[in-house]
């Protein structure tokens, strides 16, 4: 995620009520197709977030000229607007790092975002008291014994049978791999185990090449599955969770006689690029009040996690993060990616807040 610097580039002119950076006319203006048809958009009054989007797709332009900013301002080009196809990443929805932080709703505010390499994380703060509640995770379970993962009935692929024999509700979150019984499965949807209770939990297969297995038990993969990974188990059928578990070990170039989806997990390639990760986002997320992160890849909103309490978060953060990861593992950069900034975040959450339900 890189972006020109404004004061690297040869502005000779700042009028600050407008954010007019005037350039050395040397590109002449028919030649920028980006510009010409951010001004197409601006005209037909789109609105900001779609023009702010189009330019992420298309890319930041490599020269852009006096003549050009003035026709864009006449157009109604909004400051973020100009200073993102200036370059300035920070910049984007209008206030650069001035409007961080800002609230997402009552409860949470959003902090500027860690960038590393492809990845821009936004820390979420919760504002209001905390949700108490000892509640432990996948891992936890497992280490202390208290988990018991099993195939149904011998085995059926959309359907586990998950035994909490612990004094503490377990939480599950979707997207955490499974590995062993007949085949290793994903876990479709969030789920909480009551202490003592026994429940049947949807899962999807991640390895289509198996159907056998010396025990029908399962254990904690320690990982969790890929955003793609993850919608498809939600809202796709199984033939398309085995494609894209496929297509996710072609990218990262892990192969698999099985077909199993631990074969990217497990690439050493991968886990390395998921430690510089790491190193580089995990000591910024270690406010006592952080309860998610914003996540972005290549200037686009890629998912907004968010838990109740900062303690369940703090467990599963790095989980999370390696899921990021695993989804920008075997790919490049695509060139200048523009930060995503308030107006584009808050409209994400509402979406997702608002969206009707679908059981």
């Amino acid at each position: 995620m890189t972006g020109r610097s404004l004061f690297g580039l040869m502005a000779t002119l700042a009028v600050v009520a407008g954010l007019i950076f005037l350039l050395p006319a040397n590109t002449p203006a028919d030649e920028n197709k980006v510009v010409k048809e951010v001004i197409k958009l601006l005209k037909a009054d789109v609105g900001e977030d779609v023009v702010l989007a189009f330019i992420r797709k298309e890319g930041v332009p490599e020269k852009i000229t006096s003549d050009e900013l003035v026709e864009l301002k006449k157009a109604g080009a909004s400051p973020a607007v100009l200073m993102t196809l200036m370059g300035d990443s920070t910049a984007v929805g209008g206030g650069g790092n001035g409007e961080f932080p800002f609230d997402l709703d009552e409860n949470h505010k959003v902090l500027k975002p860690v960038v590393h390499e492809m990845l821009a994380i936004y820390p979420i703060l919760r504002k209001a008291p905390v949700v108490s509640g000892t509640y432990l995770t996948l891992d936890e379970a497992t280490e202390k014994k208290v988990i018991l993962v099993k195939e149904k009935n011998g085995g059926s692929v959309p359907v586990v049978i998950i035994i909490n024999s612990g004094r503490h509700p377990i939480y599950i979150s979707a997207g955490e791999i499974i590995l062993g019984g007949k085949q290793d499965r994903i876990i479709a949807y969030d789920v909480l185990i009551p202490a003592g209770r026994e429940i049947s939990v949807d899962v999807r297969c991640v390895e289509q090449g198996r159907w056998h297995g010396a025990s029908h038990e399962f254990a904690s993969g320690y990982a969790m599955g890929g955003l793609a990974a993850k919608k498809a188990a939600q809202f796709a059928d199984q033939s398309s969770v085995w494609s894209t578990v496929a297509e996710q070990n072609r990218q990262v170039g892990a192969e698999s006689s099985s077909g199993s989806y631990k074969a990217a997990l497990a690439k050493p390639e991968v886990k390395a690029l998921a430690e510089g990760y790491i190193k580089a986002v995990l000591p910024k997320l270690d406010d006592r009040n952080c309860v998610g992160m914003v996540i972005a890849v290549n200037g686009k909103i890629h998912s907004i996690e968010l838990f109740s309490n900062p303690g369940l978060f703090g467990k599963l953060k790095e989980k999370l993060l390696k899921a990021a990861v695993l989804d920008i593992a075997g790919t490049s950069g695509g060139g200048r990616a523009v930060l995503p900034g308030k107006s584009e975040i808050v409209s994400f959450y509402k979406s997702t807040v608002e969206a009707k339900e679908k059981e």
